[in-house]
């Protein structure tokens, strides 16, 4: 098995790499994507839960500071 098969081209040996190269592009993207979107959705969850906090603060005291 030193020798490469004589029946596969070095063509098809390009296009795996190639096709190999933008798999893991299309996955680094898409992971990518999933975590800024998972980020948005937790900022989002935060940014309501203190709005929520402080008008619960602020109907026990009175407005804040």
């Amino acid at each position: 098995m030193d020798t490469p098969d004589p029946n596969i081209p070095d063509l098809f040996w390009g296009a795996g790499l190639l096709g190999l190269a933008i798999g893991l592009a299309i996955y680094l993207a898409v992971l990518a994507l999933m975590l800024w979107i998972g980020y948005l959705i937790i900022k989002a969850a935060v940014r309501n839960g203190l709005r929520e906090h402080t008008l619960w603060l602020e109907s026990r005291r009175g407005p804040l500071r």
